[in-house]
């Protein structure tokens, strides 16, 4: 394997990481509304907020590690 190989499987693996944060985040806040006897269509709208608003944010804002310098290097010998 390649570094390039290494460096997309790690990116990936964040990805990964980072969706399966969402979807769990998500099933929680939907179990919680379950068990909490939410019955009004307001209420489940809070709760479809804040289910999906947060993993959102994580998104945007989670960027990958910096390039570190012994990657700068192994690149630049190419």
């Amino acid at each position: 394997m390649s570094f390039r190989d290494g460096a997309y499987a790690f990116s990936m693996q964040l990805l990964s990481i980072r969706a399966a944060l969402a979807a769990v985040w998500v099933l929680a806040v939907c179990l919680a509304g379950i068990a909490g006897n939410v019955n009004s269509l307001s209420g489940w709208f809070v709760l479809a907020a804040i289910a999906v608003l947060p993993p959102i944010v994580v998104m945007w804002r989670w960027h990958d590690p910096p390039q570190t310098l012994s990657e700068s290097i192994r690149e630049a010998r190419r």
